[in-house]
């Protein structure tokens, strides 16, 4: 709570005002009517009812009253979350470079909750997510927005996880909610009919996508493919790498497995990316994703020597709501009192 003292002060204000008002309270203007013979009427169902609804409103309106008072106290204290973020943090920047041809699916799905999931131990680095088959698109440039990276992460696990030759054959059939999701996160990567998994044009626009050339920074692309070409891409896999190193950019190289391909798709890629100073690891290491980090956190640029700085982002939602509702509540328990 960033400005603790408002909240402070209104609920002081609030006691101040509540006190006054029972202290001060002014003698009804018109005697009361003695009536005889009258006990009955406290007897009476409709009256007791009565009664008991007269009560329980003004309980409601009391308490509604300073439910209100206390949330729109705490909203007016301004509630934040605080984090530190240190220099040698922030100029780190990496690139998740995914291949989400029909091949990759089971893979694509793990490796993206994977890295959803260890968001939380980010401090400042800006991370991208980029996705291929025949063409690229940009699902998010690079931004140190977490909430943003870790739903649209999530949001992409569910979506990647739709076996697309099962459901073409009718051997697996999903919900059409399912299918709109995935056609529309894999929406721009089928640029050229006829044509999938262009793995070199894939890693090279990969490579467009860091910005302030003029920084000395920390970039590193993590690539997840199987490296399964079916077609005729623009780059060779070595011009791709090449142009990865040339950007200064680091690369990790995440392999699912052989397929169709055989062997000498795995061999292909190991010998590009050692060979362009990167390092290969296997998909099924559970420990294939924080080993990456680990080690791109010990390769990071220059350290910027500015001191820590804390990034706040307010969370004003949960004391906006419920002063919205303790103001509907009072009109109605208002409203029902005075019929």
């Amino acid at each position: 709570m960033r400005f603790w003292w408002v909240t402070l002060v209104l609920l002081l204000a609030g006691i101040v005002v509540w006190a006054l008002t029972f202290l001060y309270r002014r003698p009804p203007r018109r005697r009361p009517v003695l009536v005889a013979n009258s006990e009955f009427l406290e007897r009476l169902p409709s009256f007791v009812r009565s009664r008991r609804l007269a009560r329980i409103l003004r309980v409601l309106a009391v308490g509604t009253a300073v439910c209100g008072l206390l949330s729109s106290a705490v909203l007016s204290g301004r509630i934040a979350t605080e984090r530190v973020q240190s220099p040698e943090f922030a100029n780190r920047d990496i690139v998740l470079c995914l291949d989400v041809s029909g091949s990759m699916y089971k893979y694509d799905t793990q490796i993206l909750r994977t890295f959803a999931e260890m968001v939380d131990s980010f401090q400042g680095e800006r991370i991208g997510l980029s996705i291929f088959n025949s063409t690229s698109r940009t699902v998010f440039p690079l931004t140190n927005d977490y909430d943003l990276v870790r739903r649209q992460l999530e949001e992409g696990a569910e979506a990647v996880d739709f076996d697309e030759f099962g459901y073409r054959s009718g051997a697996v059939q999903y919900p059409q909610d399912k299918v709109r999701r995935y056609t529309e996160f894999v929406a721009g990567t089928r640029g050229v009919d006829e044509q999938a998994s262009i793995v070199p044009d894939g890693l090279a626009s990969c490579a467009q996508e860091f910005d302030r050339a003029e920084e000395d920074r920390s970039r590193s692309i993590i690539l997840a493919t199987d490296n399964e070409v079916n077609g005729e891409p623009i780059y060779t896999l070595a011009q791709a790498a090449q142009t990865v190193q040339d950007r200064g950019v680091d690369l990790y190289t995440i392999y699912p497995g052989a397929f169709e391909c055989g062997p000498q798709c795995f061999e292909e890629l190991e010998r590009e990316t050692r060979a362009h100073g990167g390092e290969v690891f296997a998909s099924d290491d559970p420990n294939a994703m924080p080993r990456i980090i680990a080690q791109i956190e010990r390769t990071q640029a220059q350290v910027m020597g500015a001191a820590p700085t804390v990034v706040r982002t307010d969370r004003p939602m949960f004391g906006a709501v419920l002063t919205l509702l303790s103001l509907i509540a009072v009109l109605l328990v208002g409203w029902r009192s005075r019929e």
